[in-house]
Parts: structure tokens; C-alpha cells; sequence
């Protein structure tokens, strides 16, 4: 039996550099870039309730997520579930870099930098103490695509992965589809070394190099079945997610709720105008977020770099396209053009699942593929010719510009999410006061109020809207959206307890006249208590 020393020694060496490469610098990367949340304890509206929690989110569809963030126990700890969220992410980009093929150090980098710094990873920090669970699910993802693309009956294990990674979180099913259309361009583009073929009479590989550079018809159809590999994982993987999942609902006896459409995602499409309309929303919603989104762009360098990125990866497709003559061959041609065009039904496949989907940022982390498969075509640039240098240098400045560019609005970001804290504290402070000097007040009086801070009396201070706009849970002033989290936070970072009603409480007093000429918090006639009930009011006086 080997020792441990030469069992690790073993296993590090059947460890690729790029995969180290990948690794490394995405996790440095990430620890650069996220260090102010991971050492703060900076809770969002969300977060202010889930500083325990079991993560048994399975009415939401989510029947994994419990196990997948229980490595870093059911508390929120940011440092030690930043650090696995990490791993997980550095795992995912070395994986990512495997499955597009990008060998040269710089690319690697690049690409891991790409990942670690998009902006979709910092909304996720917003959500912290789910974030371990997310990134696990995201390494699961790209999994499902690997093991299609290396492995003969790959699409089973690709399936099981994503069919466990949608039990996490589904909103990464469109980080699945779009790198399994760029492994279908790769397989249809390629020469056959990696592309998986296998010779069902030689048992291995088969290459499928000719003289041309054209596949033969018999080759292109050999593609073809390959190509299937990654519909069967999709198909396989959804019917397992959801086949566990009406499983578990029957054994736990509950049902699916209504949030984000997720009780009626078997008929998607379906409840709606169609499959052309929708398939027409999920162009529209494409170019829209990516062009208006306010995240991939806020200013002329990140425009720039984006610019300069597409410019690359085309020019490196015409280099490598010049000579193999596709459009000779019209099957291939087709299907590659078809890839194409379906990349934004890829992206944007949450909204045919679920069309009244709040379709946030954490679910739009996919956009970062365009970035990195942009690079990865300039790496490869004219088979390494100096005629595809320029696409090399093209796409590292402008990745390099991107990636910087992302930790400024990163950072920006995280500051405003301090601030927000911070207003909320003190604010809480008076009100916390305020309410305790009222004539009246006994500890654990019933206390009504609608919980939004009204801007008359309390002023949006935001200077970060510019940039975080597009970004959840990092924008705004306070923290404070309904009357449960001014009882959180109070309890939690105030250290007293009080007893808000549920909203229903506000229902009949809303309207009366007496509401309406009370003054807004922290106005003189702000809190008033009637019928032994406390109502305040924080809203605009002019609700």
C-alpha cells in the first residue's frame, strides 16, 4: 500500500498545469476581489432571516440545496462559506477549461479571472449564506458537460450531475445549455482529435481528418450522433431532477409554491402565447439585458473591451474556418448556423420554463461564457500561425481591461452594501427608541407598520445606482422592505425583541383616516397606539 505522500504525489501529477493554472488563479482571483464580504457579516433583506437555516427549500424545487450547504453547517459564517464557494468555483473554471480546450497560460487565466470577477458572483455575495450551495451546483453543471463530451455514454453521469445541480438551484440549466452549444460548434468545427467520436468496431476514438479538411458524409453523421450526447444528458437530467422531485414532495407531503412560476414549470411555454412568442421574449430579453442591462458595460473601457473581445473571437473563426471550406459541406454548415442562432434560446431558457420569472442577476451568471468563449476562439487562433497572433492580443488586452473593470463594480458594490447596513443601524437605533418612549409601551406590545422607509423623511443617498442598478441586492438605501425584517434586525443586531404583526394587521387600518394623518416616522405623530395595537408609520406622507 502506498503512503499518503506517494498517493498525493501520484494523484498531483495526473493533475494537468492548466487545471492548476485554472484553479489557482481563479481562487486568488476571487479571494482579491470578494475579501471586504467575506470579512464582514453584511446581511440583505433575505439574509436578515436566514442567519440559521436549514436550506429545506424543496417546495421551491430546490431538494438538494439542504445537503449542498450543509458542509459549512446551516449558520451564516461568510468566511468559511466563501472559501468553499470558492473551491467549488476554481473547480468549475479549471472544468470550464477543459471543455473548451483552452491549453495556453494566458487564455487559462483569463478565462478563470472572467469567472471569478463577473458581476453575477457578487449579487450571489449578497446571498451568502447560500452561496457554497450555489457555486456546488454551478461545479455540477459544467460537469454534466464534460462528462458528455470525454466519455462514450458520458451523457449518464452528465444527466446525474445536472440533475443534482438543478436540485440546488436551477437558474444555472442555461450555464448547461450554452457550453453544451459551444461543445457542439467545437465537435462540428473541429479535426476529430477531441471530439469524442467513437468507433463502435475499433472500440476507440476515431479520427476524421481527410485530405480537404472536409468531414465525409459518413463522418458528419458520426457528429451528428455524437452532437445528440448532449441532448440526451439534458433529457435525462430533467427527468431525474424531477422525478426526485415529486418524490420527495410525496414523501415530505407537500407541493410546489407559486415563487418565481416554479409550480408551473412543466407547462411553461405552454401557458403562455406559445413557443414562437416565447422563443421571441427570450431573443428580445438577450439583447436587451446585453446591450441595456447596465451590467456587462457601464463604461467606454468595458465597452471597449467587449467590442475588442468579439472582434477577436471572429477574427480567430475566419482564420480557422479559411480552408476547411464548411459551406461545401451543407449538413455541417446548417447545424453550425443553427447552433448559433440558438445560443439565445440557451441563455435565456429560464424564461421558457417559468415566463413570469423574476429573471434577476444571480440567474444571468451564463453571459460570462461569451467573454470566455471569445477568448478561448482567439487562443486558438490560426493553429498557432503568427497570421492569429493579433486575435491572441487583441482578446488578452480586452479580457484583461474586463476582468479589472469587474472588480471596480464589484468593490463599488460591496461598499454600498456597507453603507446600506450601516443607515439601516442607525435608523433602526431611533426607531428602536423612539418606540420605547412611547406612552403606552410594554415589551411585547403588538406593533403594526408596512416596514418600507419612506424617502420625505429619509432621502435616497445611493450614490452607486449608476453602477449597481442592474445588480440585486447591492443597490438602494436600507435594508428594510417589510415589518419581519425591522423585527430581525432588532433582534438580531440591537438585541431586542419585538412583536410585529403579520401585514394582514395593516389591512383595515391602512385606509382609515386616522393612518392617513399620521405623520411618517420620524415625524411627532409617527407612532400611535390604538386599540392596544401600536401602529407606525415609515412610508412617504403621501403614501
Amino acid at each position: 500500500m502506498k503512503s499518503p505522500t506517494e498517493t498525493f504525489r501520484f494523484l498531483y501529477g495526473k493533475i494537468k498545469r492548466e487545471w492548476r493554472l485554472a484553479f489557482l488563479t481563479c481562487f486568488f482571483t476571487g479571494l482579491l476581489v470578494h475579501m471586504p464580504v467575506l470579512l464582514s457579516d453584511i446581511p440583505n433583506h433575505d439574509g436578515l432571516d436566514s442567519m440559521y437555516f436549514d436550506q429545506n427549500m424543496i417546495t421551491s424545487g430546490r431538494w438538494f440545496l439542504s445537503a449542498a450547504c450543509g458542509f459549512s453547517s446551516f449558520y451564516t459564517i461568510p468566511w468559511v462559506i466563501g472559501i468553499l464557494g470558492f473551491v467549488f468555483l476554481s473547480l468549475a473554471a479549471a472544468v470550464i477549461c477543459e471543455v473548451l480546450e483552452v491549453r495556453k497560460p494566458w487564455a487559462v487565466m483569463l478565462c478563470s479571472g472572467l469567472l471569478a470577477s463577473f458581476p453575477a458572483l457578487t449579487s450571489t455575495f449578497a446571498y451568502v449564506y447560500t452561496l457554497d450551495g450555489y457555486m456546488l451546483a454551478l461545479l455540477l453543471a459544467v460537469l454534466a458537460v464534460l462528462c458528455t463530451k470525454h466519455f462514450r455514454l458520458g451523457f449518464l453521469s452528465g444527466g446525474i450531475c445536472l440533475a443534482f445541480s438543478l436540485g440546488i438551484y436551477q437558474g444555472y440549466l442555461p450555464f448547461v445549455m450554452v457550453l453544451s452549444i459551444f461543445s457542439v460548434l467545437m465537435l462540428m468545427a473541429g479535426n476529430g482529435k477531441d471530439c469524442g467520436l467513437w468507433d463502435q468496431k475499433q472500440g476507440r476514438k476515431m479520427s476524421i481528418q481527410t485530405r480537404s479538411g472536409i468531414p465525409e458524409g459518413g463522418q458528419v453523421w458520426g457528429k451528428i450522433r455524437s452532437a445528440l450526447h448532449y441532448l440526451y444528458m439534458g433529457i435525462l437530467g430533467a427527468g431525474l431532477y424531477y422525478g426526485i422531485l415529486q418524490l420527495l414532495l410525496r414523501i415530505q407531503g407537500r407541493e410546489l409554491n407559486t415563487y418565481q412560476g416554479i409550480d408551473g414549470m412543466v407547462s411553461g411555454a405552454a401557458s403562455g402565447s406559445g413557443l414562437l412568442a416565447a422563443s421571441l421574449r427570450m431573443y428580445e430579453d438577450f439583447f436587451r439585458f446585453s446591450l441595456k442591462g447596465n451590467v456587462l458595460f457601464q463604461n467606454i473601457f468595458s465597452l471597449t473591451a467587449w467590442i475588442l473581445l468579439a472582434v477577436s473571437g471572429a477574427g480567430a473563426v475566419i482564420l480557422w474556418s479559411r480552408g476547411r471550406k464548411y459551406w461545401k459541406n451543407p449538413v455541417l454548415l446548417v447545424i453550425m448556423v443553427a447552433a448559433v442562432l440558438a445560443l439565445p434560446i440557451g441563455t435565456n431558457i429560464i424564461l421558457l420554463i417559468s415566463p413570469d420569472v423574476n429573471y434577476h442577476l444571480l440567474m444571468r451568471y451564463q453571459w460570462v461564457l461569451y467573454a470566455i468563449g471569445a477568448v478561448a476562439l482567439a487562443e486558438k487562433g490560426d493553429a498557432g500561425t503568427d497570421k492569429g497572433s493579433w486575435t491572441e492580443w487583441t482578446a488578452f488586452g480586452a479580457a484583461a481591461v474586463l476582468v479589472f473593470c469587474y472588480c471596480i463594480t464589484d468593490n463599488i458594490a460591496y461598499s454600498n452594501l456597507q453603507k446600506r447596513y450601516e443607515k439601516t443601524y442607525a435608523y433602526c437605533i431611533r426607531l428602536l427608541d423612539r418606540i420605547e418612549q412611547t406612552e403606552g409601551y410594554y415589551p411585547g406590545i403588538p406593533i403594526a407598520m408596512v416596514g418600507v422607509v419612506g424617502e420625505e423623511q429619509y432621502p435616497v443617498t445611493d450614490l452607486t445606482l449608476p453602477v449597481t442598478s442592474g445588480m440585486i441586492g447591492m443597490n438602494g438605501d436600507s435594508l428594510l422592505y417589510r415589518g419581519d425584517n425591522y423585527r430581525l434586525f432588532i433582534r438580531n443586531y440591537l438585541g431586542a425583541t419585538l412583536n410585529i404583526l403579520p401585514p394582514s394587521a395593516m389591512e383595515e387600518m391602512y385606509y382609515s383616516e386616522e393612518y392617513t394623518a399620521m405623520d411618517s416616522f420620524p415625524g411627532e405623530n409617527s407612532i400611535r397606539i390604538i386599540d392596544g395595537i401600536m401602529y407606525i408609520k415609515t412610508e412617504n406622507v403621501n403614501r
